[in-house]
């Protein structure tokens, strides 16, 4: 059973315009988050999927110095995430796909590890980590089966299941068992997203302790209320 992950970027955010490419750790947020998952997981593919824009060339650089695959389709819509999900997924051959957005750099692998375990161990074809959620915001993952991925982007029709990958399946295929519970204590109340100006000052001001968050297999310990709201 093989896994890829695929990792959706794009510079254009609403809110914090180029925010994955900010300066983080003497690369950048996306060159961190590719690094970690690359020296801690073994995975047949990561996968840069972007749209098609001004600024792929910039991911397409930034997938080669990391070593890593990059899609993007010139036939596109931007906002339609789930097609480039799929068809990415479709010219990788991708069997089974770990989603995980770029503005969440500070995933922990061994998260991940334990997500494919129970995954593979119970035959799924969906499985997710915060329904309900008991992860840190940032922490997010899902893992998709092929063919459950193209029934969603054969079946969703509306504008915000196209734009959101997975709503569809939450609504139409999501049980109990799809859930997993990786950690006894609540941590939800943890925010390690970039998705604002504050959030990349005190991420910056944070570097040490971020670090040791995305990587130890301990992270809990490195969560500080007062810095990580």
């Amino acid at each position: 059973m093989s896994f890829d992950i695929i990792i959706q970027c794009r510079f254009g955010s609403k809110r914090l315009r180029g925010k994955i490419l900010y300066e983080f750790d003497n690369g950048s947020f996306l060159n961190f988050l590719c690094n970690n998952l690359k020296k801690n997981l073994k995975i047949k593919n990561i996968i840069l999927a972007t749209p098609y824009d001004n600024f792929s060339k910039i991911f397409q650089q930034i997938a080669k110095k990391n070593n890593v695959k990059y899609f993007f389709s010139k036939n596109m819509e931007e906002n339609n995430l789930l097609k480039r999900y799929y068809f990415c997924a479709r010219k990788f051959k991708s069997q089974n796909i770990i989603r995980i957005t770029s503005d969440c750099p500070f995933i922990n692998p061994n998260i991940i590890k334990k997500m494919i375990s129970h995954y593979k161990k119970n035959k799924l074809k969906f499985l997710t980590n915060n329904k309900p959620r008991y992860v840190p915001h940032g922490f997010d993952c899902e893992i998709i089966e092929k063919s459950l991925l193209k029934h969603a982007y054969l079946k969703a029709k509306s504008k915000f299941d196209k734009e959101h990958v997975t709503p569809w399946i939450y609504r139409n295929y999501f049980k109990k068992k799809n859930n997993i519970k990786i950690l006894k204590k609540n941590l939800s109340n943890f925010r390690l997203t970039l998705d604002y100006e504050k959030d990349y000052v005190n991420f910056k001001q944070n570097t040490v302790a971020l670090k040791n968050i995305a990587t130890n297999k301990n992270f809990e310990k490195y969560l500080n209320r007062k810095l990580f709201k």
